[in-house]
């Protein structure tokens, strides 16, 4: 199965979610319990550098961003607030086989992210089984009010 595309417009220096329902072709919600998420974001498919960096699972989840150089290498990061969470409701709220997935990212990691066009995808997977659910450009609004 062919990831959904989704582009996402997002804000300089301010909070960030995203909420999506991941479900069967007859919409029935995919239990994620063992699953892993992950999200990044990178100037091109090709670079090496990460501007962002989200994973996380039923319980917890971990956002990095690149602080004040705006990007990372892999393993690296600056820890903000937020992650990804797996099997959740619009408000982030754990609990049964929902097939939520939310992801939040905050105003300060999002502060430090270059404004631009990006690409972005996000993969959940179960022991070797990687699936790639969603992607497309994440494109940041540069901020004029600091």
């Amino acid at each position: 199965m062919a990831a959904g595309e989704f582009n996402i417009l997002a804000d300089q220096g301010a909070n960030y979610v995203l909420y999506f329902i991941y479900e069967t072709n007859s919409s029935a919600a995919i239990d994620l319990t063992g699953y892993q998420g992950r999200m990044q974001v990178r100037r091109s498919a090709y670079s090496d550098d990460i501007l962002l960096g989200i994973t996380g699972d039923t319980t917890s989840g971990v956002v990095k961003g690149g602080g004040v150089t705006g990007y990372f290498s892999e393993g690296e990061g600056v820890i903000g607030v937020g992650g990804m969470l797996l099997n959740t409701s619009n408000g982030g709220v754990t609990g049964g086989a929902t097939g939520g997935v939310y992801v939040s990212i905050d105003a300060t990691t999002m502060k430090n992210c270059p404004h631009g066009r990006h690409l972005y995808d996000i993969e959940l997977s179960a022991g070797d089984v990687v699936t790639r659910v969603l992607q497309g450009r994440f494109e940041v609004r540069a901020e004029v009010t600091r």
